[in-house]
């Protein structure tokens, strides 16, 4: 079996050791060439997954380490022009912290209580009056979270395509719903337990397997096109609907 470009399909897929497939290993070689951080995030995640008894420790690893990997490549990818840094939330939300600070004689505290009734404060559509500089440093926060929204967005086309697109393209769309399956266990704490549950492995790996197919697309090592990546997605919908 093999795809477009002559690739021996079934032997890249054999198993080598635990997660670590031939396939992977290619990979990990592609990205060491262009990055060696990259690689051994990538390798760092692959090794989490694949420990024996699986441990939310090491989904929290794996997190934090497939994050890192997508939101970082596209600074290094050096076929796209013009890819989008971070905007940065600190310094706006920091400004509208020192704001309130300094306006609390007329705000009230800017620190929640747990004491304070939960409807504590104006119903949300009732107008008040706040200094104008409260209202400046609040319109930064909202255009500094628009922006990162918007630049994330577009640094994840640019390494799941190629180029840097404005509109929602859904390839890039699916990317980014696998890779928030990986994000939403970076920061465990109350209400966003890691719970390791039967399907959890198999569903990491099914969002992995689109997060590779993405970057094997664009490191050239195993699919030749982007149209490829949603034969993957293909395949791992009909694996869940058969598995249901």
């Amino acid at each position: 079996m093999s795809n477009g470009d002559g690739v021996d399909v079934s032997q890249a897929l054999e198993p080598v050791d635990g997660l670590w497939i031939t396939r992977r290993r290619r990979l990990q070689g592609a990205l060491a060439q262009r990055d060696e951080l990259f690689a051994d995030l990538y390798g760092r995640a692959i090794d989490a997954l694949g420990e024996q008894p699986l441990r939310r420790g090491s989904l929290v690893i794996a997190g934090h380490c497939i994050r890192d990997l997508v939101n970082g490549l596209p600074d290094v990818l050096t076929d796209v022009e013009s890819v989008p840094a971070y905007s940065d939330m600190t310094t706006p939300s920091r400004d509208l912290s020192d704001a309130w600070a300094k306006h609390e004689d007329i705000l009230g505290s800017g620190d929640l209580e747990e004491s304070s009734p939960a409807g504590d404060g104006p119903a949300p559509d009732v107008r008040v009056t706040v200094p104008s500089v409260i209202m400046r440093a609040a319109r930064r926060v909202v255009a500094a979270s628009r922006a990162a929204d918007l630049n994330a967005r577009r640094r994840h086309s640019a390494l799941v395509l190629g180029r840097v697109e404005v509109r929602q393209d859904p390839t890039v769309k699916v990317f980014r719903e696998s890779v928030a399956v990986f994000e939403r266990l970076r920061h465990p704490q109350r209400g966003r337990e890691v719970i390791i549950a039967e399907d959890t492995l198999p569903r990491l790996l099914r969002s992995l397997e689109i997060i590779e197919g993405a970057l094997e697309g664009r490191m050239g090592s195993f699919f030749a096109t982007v149209e490829d990546l949603m034969d993957v997605l293909g395949a791992a919908n009909e694996r869940e609907v058969d598995g249901q």
